[in-house]
């Protein structure tokens, strides 16, 4: 299980993503990740490292995989389910660095946000 940070974003990250690696078969397909992601809000910085397992921090790291900027409203807004991710993005609420390096990375990450939010 993942450890549950303190802050309030990375604490309810943590939250829905232990919901959602309760499936084993989630938790190994994830566990052969090697990638990070920094989501950028209007208050600070949480980094998701998957690697053998998913850590999550607010401090920074150096060279991560994927960026996702994005203010709190549209992070409201994508777990009330008023919106979608590829609604957000294709709107410019959700803006990602590394999408066109990282093209493997961004799907996984996506599918398993898309899960986290639907779940």
């Amino acid at each position: 299980m993942l450890e549950e940070p303190p802050d309030f974003i990375g604490n309810i990250l943590a939250k829905l993503l232990n919901r959602q690696l309760q499936n084993p078969s989630l938790r190994k397909r994830i566990e052969d990740w090697r990638m990070s992601a920094v989501l950028e809000t209007d208050y600070y910085p949480v980094c998701l490292i998957f690697g053998q397992a998913v850590s999550i921090q607010t401090d920074t790291i150096d060279s991560p995989t994927l960026v996702l900027s994005m203010n709190f409203g549209t992070i409201i807004k994508l777990v009330e389910g008023e919106t979608t991710m590829i609604r957000a993005m294709l709107r410019g609420s959700i803006k990602i660095k590394g999408f066109f390096r990282n093209l493997r990375s961004v799907y996984r990450f996506y599918s398993l946000m898309n899960l986290i939010l639907k779940g």
